[in-house]
């Protein structure tokens, strides 16, 4: 039974080859066969490929060959039950499919985006601390490009050590009287105007490393151009919402 558990996890661990099993494939050259079970052939190129994507190395060859016998006699017993064309399980391979799809479009998305921070923006986050923040959130107009669509709107006077990190960095950014968009989940969108900076008396401050700040502006500056991307990706298309 041990045994039967450390083949299972290995199965698991070789999650590469999981669609590869699924679907059929192309008849292989009998030189190039490395194992049949019950008539489906497995090429040595394709085991030895996955396996090392799955950091495997040559002499563990014979412990990925079982993993890959084990795992098509499982699929095979659970295609002689029909588990395949059971609702759950589509519904199930149908929600892997579009969670793989959407994750490998972020993922490229995300690594294609570029940013830069200056130390001018360092510098102005570092000498905000300890200091009292005083801005306005504005309505912003409905189609890019976006700009404040009033001058009135509810005004916020905190420490801006207390403020979210998102909005730390969107005034880090400003000086006082400029404003900025922020853009929130969804089509979520709003003004944010820097009205005025006060210092305060004997707060001691233990500044954060200029490392990390520069980390934090750049993951703000790539999220923000991804809820552009889907803000702009929501207003090109045709969304029809159904009552009822």
């Amino acid at each position: 039974m041990k045994y039967l558990f450390t083949i299972l996890g290995i199965v698991l661990v070789a999650s590469m080859l999981t669609l590869y099993f699924l679907w059929p494939s192309k008849p292989q050259p009998q030189a190039n066969v490395a194992v049949t079970v019950n008539g489906h052939d497995f090429a040595k190129n394709t085991i030895t490929a996955e396996g090392s994507k799955s950091g495997y190395h040559s002499d563990n060859y014979e412990m990925l060959l079982d993993s890959v016998i084990t795992r098509e006699l499982l699929i095979q017993e659970a295609q002689r039950q029909e588990i395949d064309k059971e609702a759950n399980f589509r519904d199930s391979l149908k929600d892997f499919y579009e969670q793989s799809l959407i994750k490998t479009l972020m993922d490229r998305q995300y690594s294609e985006i570029e940013v830069s921070v200056t130390e001018a923006e360092i510098e102005t986050y570092l000498s905000l601390l300890g200091r009292m923040v005083t801005f306005t959130r504005l309505p912003v107009t409905s189609s890019p490009p976006y700009s404040p669509a009033s001058a009135e709107g509810p005004q916020t006077e905190v420490l801006f050590d207390d403020l979210s990190e998102p909005l730390q960095l969107l005034l880090a950014g400003l000086h006082p009287g400029e404003t900025a968009i922020k853009f929130d989940t969804g089509s979520e969108r709003y003004a944010v105007r820097l009205d005025k900076v006060q210092q305060l008396e004997n707060v001691e401050q233990k500044l954060p490393e200029r490392q990390h700040i520069l980390e934090m502006f750049e993951e703000h500056k790539r999220q923000q151009q991804i809820t552009r991307w889907l803000d702009e990706l929501r207003k090109k298309a045709s969304i029809t919402i159904h009552n009822g």
